[in-house]
């Protein structure tokens, strides 16, 4: 998340679990391509970090050759469909998508969940009779959230 060069867009989230948190936006350039940010400014309130440890990242890779390494729009229609289909796992007491990467051949979705498997169970469940997206999904136990704070602290006007 090097050479970082902020825009910072305030928005209302738009699901339940963190409709009274902020999202920002930020944008910034990685071999040459725009990258596009969003992430939340701060742990949804009233949630504990160590109660969400697992990290679930999942990335949609992409031309990056195209587009100036954005996704085309037929692929943006489909993560915006994925995304809209999944929005129901960001809420107290099961996950928060803290973080989406967009640009240079890729974007990621960074959730902290607090049941991994029953999170993983629930997300297959709501992508039932979708088509099958070009996804890969790591986790990782990160209770302590670095790879948010990481991103969040490099980024100028977020405290």
């Amino acid at each position: 998340m090097k050479n970082l060069w902020v825009l910072l867009i305030w928005m209302l989230s738009m699901s339940e679990a963190v409709a009274q948190n902020i999202y920002f936006t930020a944008q910034g350039e990685q071999d040459g391509k725009p990258v596009i940010y969003r992430s939340m400014e701060k742990v949804p309130a009233g949630q504990a970090e160590k109660d969400f440890p697992t990290l679930v990242n999942i990335s949609w890779p992409y031309a990056a050759d195209t587009n100036n390494g954005m996704p085309d729009a037929s692929t943006n229609a489909d993560q915006i469909a994925f995304e809209d289909a999944i929005e129901s796992l960001d809420q107290n007491g099961v996950g928060h998508l803290m973080l989406v990467v967009t640009g240079n051949g890729r974007k990621e979705w960074f959730w902290y969940v607090k049941d991994s498997a029953g999170w993983m169970a629930k997300l297959n469940e709501l992508l039932v009779g979708h088509k099958v997206y070009p996804l890969e999904i790591a986790t990782e136990h990160q209770p302590d959230w670095s790879t948010y704070h990481h991103f969040v602290s490099s980024v100028e006007g977020v405290e």
